[in-house]
């Protein structure tokens, strides 16, 4: 009889022991289940632009950077999504608030589209992930061009106000800058022609539809390895090193010429923090990389400039002030 009640009893506690036990990741009742691990999906990286331009190339040199790397569990999944000069895509991601799944590249038209009043978004409808980089411009002319020098052209632009067409992107950009300050420098007036993104400037100069446009070396860099096309001046400091035998506008004399563009990553507004800090963390970890150096800032002749998500926020504050008090310098804004 005893044996039976000690067997009975150990065949009850048995019972019990697994009728409380939980299979592995499952909440109790009254615990909180474990948050799923961000990001559990591939990320849609939104290109505002069409393919071949500058954003386009960083995002796609981001993308494979990180794959290669093992940087995020889930890839990045380039789109392009061009328009408005960037306005349909930036208004596309701004209307995913909150979604942690989707982020966008930064460039010109991001401060430069709302500014000119065509875009009903602006920069503080973003969160701000990362700065990348600092790239410069190019003034671009077709390897056949009868334009040998900047010289050449600013005699030719001086004898034909407005006669000379340069492609460049949106009609308040930082190609629009450029050539608002060589214009007001050197006393000359083109005529401007915006394009959906730089890659379409590039295509409009090949085929011969404008004399000149203005390129990141990145937008730039298969059409001077093909002899298509070549630059007459750079808008850099000093000379680049991949292209030592292209002047500086400021060594040319022209000394206001010397501008750069700002890039960088944004997300929709209100995402997750916890997401916020694996993208942060992410794109850190990417501007170390030895190969993010050697597949996109050398090649690219792009200079590096990383900051976080709160300076980088910070940083597109003062950012849209530059942009402000440049175009009513250039008498672009009233």
């Amino acid at each position: 009889m005893r044996k039976a009640l000690g067997l009975l009893l150990v065949v009850v506690l048995g019972l019990g022991v697994f009728g409380c036990s939980k299979p592995a990741g499952q909440a109790t009742e009254g615990e909180k289940p474990a948050a799923p691990k961000y990001p559990e999906k591939p990320i849609t990286f939104l290109v505002p632009f069409s393919a071949g331009g500058g954003s386009d190339i960083m995002a796609r040199a981001i993308a494979g950077v990180m794959q290669k790397e093992g940087i995020l569990p889930q890839p990045l999944v380039v789109e392009n999504k061009p328009g408005g000069s960037g306005s349909i895509g930036y208004s596309y991601v701004a209307g995913k608030v909150g979604d942690p799944y989707i982020i966008s590249t930064v460039s010109s038209s991001f401060w430069t589209t709302p500014l000119a009043g065509n875009s009903p978004v602006s920069y503080k409808d973003f969160t701000p992930v990362a700065a990348l980089a600092m790239d410069p411009f190019l003034l671009m002319v077709k390897e056949d061009s009868p334009y040998k020098t900047l010289d050449d052209l600013i005699k030719a632009a001086k004898a034909k106000p407005e006669g000379l067409a340069v492609g460049g992107t949106s009609g308040l950009s930082d190609d629009r800058v450029c050539t608002a300050l060589l214009e007001k420098q050197a006393g000359v007036k083109f005529n401007f022609v915006p394009f959906e993104g730089g890659g379409d400037a590039m295509t409009a100069l090949l085929g011969g539809h404008v004399q000149l446009c203005w390129a990141s070396p990145g937008e730039a860099l298969n059409q001077l390895e093909a002899k298509k096309a070549r630059p007459l001046a750079v808008s850099t400091e000093e000379r680049l090193a991949k292209l030592p035998d292209v002047p500086t506008f400021k060594e040319l004399g022209y000394d206001q010429v010397v501008f750069y563009q700002f890039r960088g990553i944004v997300a929709p507004k209100n995402i997750p923090e916890e997401a916020l800090k694996v993208l942060e963390e992410a794109f850190k970890k990417l501007s170390e990389s030895p190969a993010w150096e050697k597949e996109y800032l050398e090649p690219n002749m792009v200079t590096a400039r990383y900051l976080p998500a709160k300076e980088f926020g910070d940083a597109i504050i003062k950012q849209n002030e530059l942009y402000t008090q440049i175009f009513k310098d250039l008498g672009l804004l009233k």
